[in-house]
């Protein structure tokens, strides 16, 4: 299982030109990854025929981005498929590689020193899951993370509960080696949910999501990263729950 941990599925729209790979790898640094290059066609086309049209082109722009990260030293696999349901494609894909986190690009560029990114923390996330896995992807880096918690309410009780949550989980990165000195954290009441979170992600370099339905694809897509998505241009890592 522990293999599974540090394979990121990665999906690249191929039916346009990407400048990526240096980028990416810069701000979120992997060491196995897997690259889903995805032409989308509509629904009124046939897979074959866009396949017969475009594949070569598709394919070249896949291999130029592959190269990007195996001269970084990642392990890396490729997949290029036709698609019309680009969701429905990323699910399937997370499971043939035994992927615990997918990594939607940024169009950002990298950050100058160490990257920093944000950890959206909830409660009923799989926080053991989310920990365990940020362990393994980061501790080797100097990548530096930042617990963010926010809520609507002010209720004093909840606060400390939070508060206790937030310490436990810097606690459990510290003993998976990420030093203390990389590791912060913060709960806020001050506003509405999401336009906190979108207010605190422009601080950071790339932005770390959990699974919390039981679909992928309605986990990555749904209310919040759907509107996080739509108004960042930051990297999104999603790590997925536990089986």
């Amino acid at each position: 299982m522990t293999a599974s941990l540090n394979r990121v599925l990665i999906p690249v729209d191929v039916s346009e030109s990407h400048s990526l790979g240096g980028t990416l790898i810069e701000t979120v640094p992997l060491t196995k990854a897997v690259i889903l290059g995805y032409w989308p066609i509509p629904d009124q086309s046939a897979p074959d025929q866009a396949r017969d049209q475009f594949e070569e082109e598709a394919q070249q722009r896949l291999q130029t981005l592959a190269d990007r990260f195996t001269d970084q030293g990642v392990e890396l696999q490729t997949e290029l498929v036709f698609t019309k349901d680009r969701n429905q494609l990323i699910d399937r894909a997370t499971n043939k590689y035994e992927c615990q986190s997918v990594l939607i690009p940024g169009t950002e560029s990298p950050p100058s020193g160490a990257a920093r990114g944000i950890v959206l923390i909830k409660p009923n996330a799989d926080l053991d899951r989310i920990v365990t896995t940020l362990g393994i992807l980061f501790a080797e880096s100097d990548v530096e993370l930042y617990l963010f918690h926010a809520v609507e309410s002010t209720n004093e009780h909840l606060h400390d509960a939070t508060e206790y949550m937030l310490r436990g989980l810097v606690d459990r990165l510290s003993e998976l080696g990420i030093s203390r000195d990389r590791i912060e954290w913060e709960q806020s009441t001050n506003g509405e949910q999401t336009a906190v979170i979108l207010s605190r992600t422009s601080d950071f370099d790339f932005v770390v999501l959990s699974e919390t339905k039981p679909a992928l694809r309605e986990r990555i897509f749904g209310t919040v990263q759907s509107e996080i998505a739509n108004k960042t241009e930051k990297p999104l890592l999603t790590i997925r729950t536990s089986k």
